[in-house]
């Protein structure tokens, strides 16, 4: 159960003031819907989640780039991963997670409704990192980086660590450093060196494909 004394709803109508006015968060109030789901999410940690807001408004990043989901998106990806659980390679996605928030490609928060850990999860990668202990916990670590600095708000992806975006960052400058080298290539090395690129480009999405058809 909770770690915290301060309740979903405490925590997280404090948020709306860590966010722009240009970038407003908008959180929709409780998912009344979650009843008839109680019996396969018996933990109350999913339903403790949804009972305090059924997502937000609009697709502007919350933290880390997701976006809080609403109960139906959050069934939604739930139905998909029983879908993948059935068939005969199985799932590493247990029937007991439920998403409250995602980034539009496959990566999730997710409540362990028996426990009520936090964790991030990919649909193409089995490593499940463990973010906090509860949501409240969550959002409280949220809150406190942010009054401290470690935390501020982006709006590529809403609130994140200052040293996860400054590797950001650094990353987008080095890659913004090789363009400009490629570009100062004489046109034959341009034109080899697009090539190269071409071919790699393919590779990758005929694994892609290949992998993804074996699912």
């Amino acid at each position: 159960m909770p770690t915290t004394s301060r309740t979903l709803a405490d925590l997280l109508a404090r948020f709306p003031a860590l966010f722009p006015e240009a970038s407003p968060l908008v959180l929709k109030p409780s998912g009344a819907q979650f009843a008839p789901h109680a019996e396969r999410y018996s933990g109350g940690h999913a339903a403790r989640w949804f009972a305090a807001t059924d997502g937000q408004q609009g697709d502007e990043p919350f933290a880390d780039a997701h976006v809080l989901c609403s109960l139906a998106e959050a069934l939604d990806a739930a139905e998909i991963a029983d879908q993948i659980r059935s068939e005969p390679e199985g799932y590493w996605v247990e029937p007991h997670w439920l998403p409250i928030a995602s980034d539009g490609a496959g990566q999730h928060f997710m409540i362990d409704d028996r426990d009520g850990r936090v964790l991030a999860v990919a649909h193409d990668d089995d490593h499940v990192k463990v973010i906090a202990p509860s949501p409240e916990a969550w959002l409280e670590a949220l809150l406190d980086g942010h009054a401290s600095g470690s935390i501020v708000w982006d709006e590529v992806f809403g609130l994140i660590e200052v040293e996860k975006l400054e590797r950001v960052h650094a990353s987008q400058r080095a890659h913004a450093a090789r363009m400009e080298q490629s570009a100062e290539l004489p046109p034959k090395h341009q034109i080899g060196l697009a090539l190269v690129v071409g071919v790699v480009v393919v590779l990758v999405l005929a694994m892609a494909w290949y992998l993804e058809a074996r699912r």
